[in-house]
């Protein structure tokens, strides 16, 4: 486990003392500066949903400059709160993929960023074997006010078994029947369905799609390669599917092996923007063009993709309102408020690896 203190923005306000002028000053004096009353210092300070958002941010932004300090500890006796936020990021050992992820570096990033922007510490936990049960030894021991779980791997009856503790749990996933936790995360299907119509209308008809398609989000992402296909009255060869995990030497040698065996294909759908990637670099190493023998179009839009070689077409799932969705939603549930699932848009991201201005040519 490592924990990310969020220090360098913070809002456990500490007084400047590089700055000479700064001084000690009471709630009593924050208000008369802020041009509020005690009890709006009060709200704003603790996260109070009483305060308006503009509100809080006036009133935090004279505690910073005027050295203003909380006293967190005090505090959080007082409302029985870490001011802790738990991320769990589930990795199967077996598909290789790891904390470096440009996806989980990415989701970390919205995750932290907003938790301190409300006043909240992170905890990052990767649970190293299915037994250990994180969520419930962060919760029972206080370590964190709430969790937040990145992605449904291996996690379906143990998300349906936190019982009570549900209501302190919000999910980045796919929306499943079985599924009863909160959940947060793109409009798959319409993602999966935007990057293969948007093949389609460029005139390709084999199309490969790469992912495990037994993970849910994944799931949602084929059924809109589906949709697509029947919109088009094009048919689907079962064989152009090839379920990898998102890992970059599994995708090159299983990719690889694809190619040998003979069956065509002109595009690829990948579930991520590391398996499209990793596509291209396989693809390149044998010789085969890109886009012009196959196009290419990913899936996340993570930063990497726009300085790929080519750079990458893909959809945008917008980590970063993912990641502030979670936390304000997870902050809304420990508050006892009820809250629905939430979707991010998706937008597709034309790039040079689908061939567009080939198509056009």
């Amino acid at each position: 486990m490592c924990r990310l203190g969020c220090t360098f923005e913070s809002f456990k306000l500490r007084l400047d003392t590089a700055n000479p002028m700064t001084k000690n000053i009471t709630m009593a004096e924050l208000a008369n500066l802020a041009g509020v009353d005690v009890s709006t210092v009060s709200r704003a300070i603790n996260n109070s949903p009483l305060v308006k958002e503009a509100t809080r941010q006036h009133v935090l932004e004279i505690a910073d400059k005027t050295g203003y300090e909380i006293n967190a500890s005090a505090r959080n006796l007082r409302r029985q709160s870490s001011e802790t936020i738990g991320m769990v990021i589930p990795l199967r050992p077996e598909s290789g993929q790891t904390i470096s992820d440009p996806f989980f570096l990415e989701m970390v990033a919205a995750v932290s960023h907003r938790a301190s922007k409300r006043g909240y510490d992170l905890i990052i936990n990767l649970p190293d074997e299915e037994q250990s049960i994180s969520e419930r030894r962060l919760l029972g021991t206080g370590k964190a006010d709430g969790l937040i779980i990145i992605g449904q791997a291996g996690r379906g009856e143990r998300l349906m078994s936190l019982g009570n503790l549900e209501k302190k749990v919000v999910v980045w996933g796919g929306r499943t029947d079985e599924s009863e936790v909160t959940i947060v995360g793109s409009d798959n299907r319409n993602g999966g369905f935007l990057a293969t119509d948007h093949l389609l209308r460029l005139g390709r008809k084999r199309i490969l799609f790469l992912g495990p398609v037994e993970l849910p989000e994944v799931g949602l992402r084929f059924e809109g390669f589906v949709d697509a296909h029947r919109k088009f009255g094009a048919d689907i060869d079962e064989r152009l599917q090839l379920s990898v995990d998102f890992n970059a030497d599994a995708i090159k040698a299983e990719l690889s092996g694809f190619i040998d065996s003979g069956l065509s294909f002109d595009a690829i759908v990948a579930a991520s923007d590391v398996l499209a990637i990793s596509a291209v670099q396989a693809l390149t190493e044998r010789n085969i063009n890109v886009p012009r023998d196959v196009a290419v179009v990913g899936y996340d839009n993570i930063g990497q993709s726009a300085h790929s070689i080519p750079s990458l077409t893909t959809i945008d799932q917008n980590i970063k309102h993912g990641g502030e969705i979670m936390v304000d939603l997870l902050l809304k549930k420990l508050d006892g408020e009820t809250v629905k699932d939430e979707l991010t848009d998706t937008q597709l991201v034309i790039r040079q690896s689908c061939g567009y201005n080939l198509a056009k040519a």
